[in-house]
């Protein structure tokens, strides 16, 4: 599509040539030629803005056209992450294809990463085949992608812009954050990391989840009272998500259960992005969270492209406080002064005579000075 529409576009100036045999065919799908020789114009009636497909041409890039130079296209870059400075990728090396930016990053940069290329510092997503003869297993997983997402804001996204996806792939693939910031757009997208399974240097107050014990947040266990003005309330009823699953849980043999958690346990495993929601468990009422008007989502580290966390604590961005405690500054003015046997000097108040306060002074222009030599 992008070899088609910048041709269109060099051919209202001049006759651009048709030098690779991709180009020629796609004209030929259009009837180019033949629409221009009769009417002087062209029209694509057929053309899908929001997708970019066009009947006829190719969906893929054929291995030509990739020969050609499809093999070094980047993703560009948003529009409103344009003046956002990118961090440095590396332009070779041995380990490009695995560690683009380098086998051990520090934590910022990770951050950084992910805030501006999430979609390419994770590792491509592919879908692990798994208990392909559990349909069951499978229709519930996609209730919860399309239950869950039916909770966001209109503010945010129109409700026929939400997922629906129709197999379990579809839904798997709806938390990776290409088809996330198509969803919401990726000026409303911020994308966290997370600690878990990594090693090296990364601040150690932070403790994050796995993804397969985020399961426990999303699909509560029959033991969790889930308060009726909770969000996740909504779920319980109306064949919803949590319903299904709770009444599954109650029919079920405990092998059979034990069965779909180790599945749901696998899927999350394998899912790339999720909301940071808030267990029902201690009267949750978060499912999504914003900062500054963007959707947050917990990124999962197994997809992360680097070995470990490099640098030091001593590389992260901390608050700096300006000024010292008050004890530090006593204890200073007192090394300073002289310490609290420090004798205060008495100075001299000099005090003038009656005929000097009385003394006229000289101005101090010129010409008031002359005025001044006149009157005397």
């Amino acid at each position: 599509m992008t070899v088609i529409i910048t041709y269109l576009m060099r051919f209202v100036m001049v006759t651009p040539r048709v030098d690779h045999d991709t180009l020629k065919d796609s004209i030929q799908s259009l009837r180019f030629d033949g629409i221009m020789d009769r009417f002087g114009m062209v029209f694509i009636h057929d053309l899908d803005l929001r997708s970019l497909k066009l009947p006829g041409i190719d969906q893929r890039d054929t291995a030509k056209l990739m020969d050609l130079g499809g093999n070094v296209i980047r993703r560009p870059p948003p529009h409103h992450m344009k003046k956002i400075a990118r961090p440095w990728q590396l332009g070779d090396g041995q380990h490009q294809n695995d560690f683009p930016w380098g086998p051990a990053p520090s934590w910022q940069r990770i951050s950084d990463l992910l805030r501006t290329e999430c979609c390419t510092f994770l590792r491509p997503w592919e879908y692990v085949h798994g208990n392909e003869g559990d349909i069951a297993f499978h229709r519930l997983f996609i209730r919860f992608t399309r239950d869950i997402w039916l909770s966001m804001g209109t503010r945010i996204v129109n409700a026929n812009r939400l997922p629906n996806p129709r197999s379990i792939e579809d839904a798997m693939r709806t938390w990776t954050p290409q088809n996330i910031e198509q969803i919401l757009g990726s000026e409303r997208c911020h994308f966290l990391p997370s600690t878990h399974g990594l090693t090296g240097n990364f601040p150690k107050h932070v403790c994050s989840k796995s993804f397969a014990n985020m399961r426990n947040i999303f699909f509560p266990g029959l033991e969790v009272d889930i308060p009726e003005n909770s969000i996740w309330s909504a779920y319980t009823d109306n064949d919803a998500y949590i319903q299904i699953y709770h009444d599954y849980l109650q029919r079920w043999s405990q092998h059979d259960v034990d069965m779909l958690n180790n599945y749901l346990d696998q899927v999350f495993s394998n899912l790339q992005c999720l909301p940071p929601s808030k267990s029902p468990e201690a009267g949750g009422t978060t499912i999504w969270s914003a900062v500054k008007g963007k959707v947050q989502f917990v990124t999962n580290p197994s997809f992360y492209r680097i070995c470990e966390v490099g640098g030091t604590e001593h590389d992260q961005v901390r608050p700096i406080r300006p000024q010292i405690s008050s004890k530090q500054l006593v204890a200073r003015i007192q090394d300073t002064h002289g310490g609290a046997k420090a004798v205060k000097l008495r100075t001299r108040v000099r005090t003038k005579s009656i005929k000097t306060r009385n003394k006229r002074n000289p101005p101090r222009n010129k010409a008031q000075k002359k005025k001044y030599i006149a009157e005397m």
